[in-house]
């Protein structure tokens, strides 16, 4: 009986990408509602209204795909919950045997409605640096980068970068 065998190539990620020295740079300026590429402040107009570029970096801060807020929003749902239950163990912990139940209960429901509301910006750049992380940064993630511009000449930008053109006949479509 013959055997087949498959070869499957994989591409290791490269190291650089992937460190958690790059990640954690990312998180500390996440978690100073910064851009996570280049550190500058001024991401958000009002408490929830982000600007749609870094004003330092000019890093669009939505990356373009149609569920990107999923991810934010998850992020903010979990550290959300996690308060909720830390809180709820500091109270039982610090008045321990005697916990006021009904206290600590209506307590935590107060706070749960506004603990997404006030960690939203935060959620909204630790997702951002998750994603930069792992996907990181392109041409086309940076908004007037230059193949988006109209050239001198005046006439419209080609959608697409020189390398990535289709390579035509001449007189026969493309430029």
């Amino acid at each position: 009986m013959k055997t087949m065998t498959r070869s499957v190539h994989t591409t290791p990620a490269d190291p650089q990408e992937l460190r958690l020295t790059r990640l954690a740079r990312h998180l500390g300026r996440a978690s100073l509602r910064r851009c996570p590429n280049c550190g500058g402040g001024g991401l958000f107009r009002r408490w929830i209204v982000m600007h749609e570029t870094c004003p330092r970096c000019h890093l669009k801060l939505d990356r373009g795909e149609a569920d990107y807020f999923i991810g934010s929003f998850t992020v903010n749902f979990v550290v959300a919950e996690l308060l909720i239950c830390a809180g709820a163990l500091a109270g039982i912990l610090l008045t321990w045997p005697a916990v006021p139940w009904d206290a600590l209960k209506w307590g935590l429901m107060a706070a749960i409605v506004p603990a997404p509301v006030l960690f939203y910006p935060f959620a909204k750049t630790i997702w951002l640096a998750i994603d930069l992380t792992f996907r990181p940064l392109t041409l086309a993630d940076l908004a007037g980068h230059g193949e988006n511009l109209p050239p001198e000449s005046g006439e419209e930008p080609h959608p697409l970068p020189p390398e990535a053109r289709p390579a035509f006949p001449p007189g026969i479509g493309g430029d």
